[in-house]
């Protein structure tokens, strides 16, 4: 019998949230939370549920997103961003308090999920499919838990037998 997603993925009650109106100073404050270390090597989740004003799951950020916002910054600094007059406005926005949200940066999560009661290949391929290294797992129209690349990996001899 192959694996399902349910039997290996992270449940969602193990997994760092916060507000899509956080700052993502915020957001990265609650994934720092998430990390760990065992000898030389760091563990921890790579991403953070985003919960919506009804305490809903609404999205993923993903430490790419982060890193993706902070290269915003430095544009900033950048006299041909300054020239335009977008660049002003985007330049404002970045050095106020009200600076760049969650929401502004997360995945949505309609854009890609999995099914509980898939199977890892079919896991695997919509992980491939989206170019994402996790994916919302739904059972019955809920989010019940996430399905990382790793978590696939560690069973990756359910998927290509004869490893």
């Amino acid at each position: 019998m192959s694996l399902l997603v349910k039997d290996v993925m992270v449940p969602v009650s193990d997994y760092s949230t916060v507000s899509g109106e956080a700052t993502v100073r915020e957001a990265i404050s609650a994934l720092r939370g998430s990390f760990h270390r065992e000898g030389r090597a760091w563990h921890g989740h790579y991403s953070v549920l985003v919960l919506d004003r009804e305490g809903r799951l609404a999205g993923l950020l993903t430490l790419r997103s982060l890193l993706r916002a902070v290269g915003f910054k430095d544009l900033t600094d950048d006299i041909w961003i300054k020239a335009e007059s977008w660049g002003w406005y985007f330049m404002e926005k970045m050095q106020t308090g009200a600076g760049v949200r969650v929401r502004d940066i997360m995945r949505p999560l309609e854009l890609a999920t999995v099914n509980a009661r898939q199977t890892l290949k079919q896991a695997a391929h919509l992980l491939l499919t989206h170019q994402v290294n996790s994916l919302p797992v739904l059972e019955d129209g809920k989010v019940t838990g996430i399905l990382r690349t790793i978590d696939v990996f560690r069973a990756i001899d359910e998927i290509i037998p004869g490893i």
